[in-house]
């Protein structure tokens, strides 16, 4: 093929040009045999300004192609499987926004992406890892294992990984448009309920004997009225302190909301250490407008009973009842977790007996015990119970369980 420098080029008339943008930019020469071959293989990287443009200038150079005796079969069966790709890419949009079931969700990307191998995986904050659509966890593959991964992300955390056959990286167009459909789907608030298996990922929660541990934000109300719109990042901030440490000593996530957040473990003494490090690392940080974040924790063992939709039963009424009861700053354990933990509890750390208290809904009164360690705030207000028997006794004598 001949080469068109800029004088040559400049000397044809837009006639010799495929495709002739809005600003008098011209594109595909097809001013000899050589170049119609050349702008055939070409066209499916030239951005058109819309589609009247690109059908106009796909027009012209079939004409070109027919006037050099050129049969454009590849071009042809290209521009075919492009417009299938595209009128799959765009139902599909419209079809992922009425699935009912993550299978269901699966099978249409699949359809999509033509590959039937195809798999959807959803983060989890609670699992601190990957879900398959049954709520069991799975883990990405390594390189070399003759799959692909597309990860997409919501405001740099991950949410929804494709694994899939690396060939259907060879439409990249395609891929850009299904991903894109995916996030608009997974975004939307209904469908991630159902597409994150909550009831699938409840069932893998621990069973049996338990620990949870329940946290709040002390004057939430008044840092709001403080920090304005700045205070939903301050909460993201303490969330993913919780979060981090809970997850490191092997918590799992129950439920956030409002302030609130609720973790179990499987071990009462890696519950203690969570809340340790959830004040430790509360305290230590620098707060916007130097306003001071305290959290209280509540921490309780019991048997609960776990359905599909979480946990049920008397134990976490009490660890709410505890959490509640205590303040900023205060880490607050019943009997029956103190007993948990036993002998496991750190080097340096009591727990201060604070009596016998009632609480609002609660039949027989609990033990509570306060977490004393060197780094911690010691003294703080009585508790917030209905009643207390020897609840003030015991505080006044600042009595430590050795």
């Amino acid at each position: 093929m001949s080469q068109l420098d800029a004088r040559k080029r400049a000397k044809l008339p837009k006639s010799a040009f495929a495709y002739v943008d809005s600003r008098g930019r011209r594109r595909l020469p097809i001013n000899d045999e050589s170049h119609v071959r050349n702008a055939l293989a070409r066209f499916g990287q030239v951005a058109f300004e819309d589609e009247a443009a690109r059908e106009q200038a796909r027009k012209k150079l079939l004409n070109a192609a027919k006037k050099y005796g050129i049969v454009p079969v590849g071009f042809i069966t290209g521009q075919l499987e492009s417009r299938m790709s595209e009128a799959t890419a765009g139902r599909l949009v419209i079809d992922l926004g009425q699935v009912g079931t993550p299978g269901e969700f699966e099978r249409r990307l699949r359809t999509a992406l033509r590959d039937p191998t195809l798999s959807v995986l959803h983060w989890s904050d609670s699992a601190g890892g990957y879900l398959d659509g049954t709520g069991q966890p799975a883990v990405l593959p390594a390189a070399g294992t003759g799959r692909s991964v597309t990860v997409l992300e919501r405001q740099g955390r991950p949410m929804t990984a494709l694994v899939h056959d690396p060939a259907v990286l060879k439409n990249p167009d395609l891929v850009k448009t299904v991903t894109a459909a995916v996030r608009l789907t997974v975004e939307n608030e209904r469908l991630r309920g159902q597409v994150e298996a909550r009831a699938s990922e409840a069932r893998t929660l621990p069973t049996g004997s338990v620990t949870f541990l329940l946290t709040d934000i002390e004057g939430s109300t008044s840092l709001l009225d403080r920090l304005g719109d700045r205070y939903a990042a301050l909460l993201a901030d303490v969330r993913a302190i919780i979060r981090g440490c809970a997850h490191r000593v092997g918590g799992r996530e129950v439920d956030a909301r409002a302030d609130e957040f609720l973790g179990v473990f499987v071990r009462a003494p890696a519950a203690l250490e969570a809340a340790l490090a959830i004040e430790r690392t509360v305290r230590e940080r620098a707060w916007p407008d130097g306003v001071e974040v305290r959290v209280r924790i509540g921490l309780h063992s019991g048997r609960p009973t776990l359905t599909d939709s979480g946990y049920v039963g008397l134990a976490v009424h009490t660890v709410a009842r505890i959490c509640s009861a205590a303040h900023g700053g205060q880490i607050l354990l019943s009997g029956a977790a103190r007993d948990a933990v036993g002998r496991s509890r750190p080097a340096g750390l009591r727990f201060r007996s604070l009596g016998s208290h009632r609480f609002r809904g609660l039949r027989e009164p609990q033990t509570i015990f306060q977490v004393a360690a060197p780094d911690l705030p010691a003294r703080f207000p009585p508790l917030r119970t209905l009643a207390t028997s020897d609840g003030e006794a015991a505080e006044r004598a600042g009595e430590l369980i050795r």
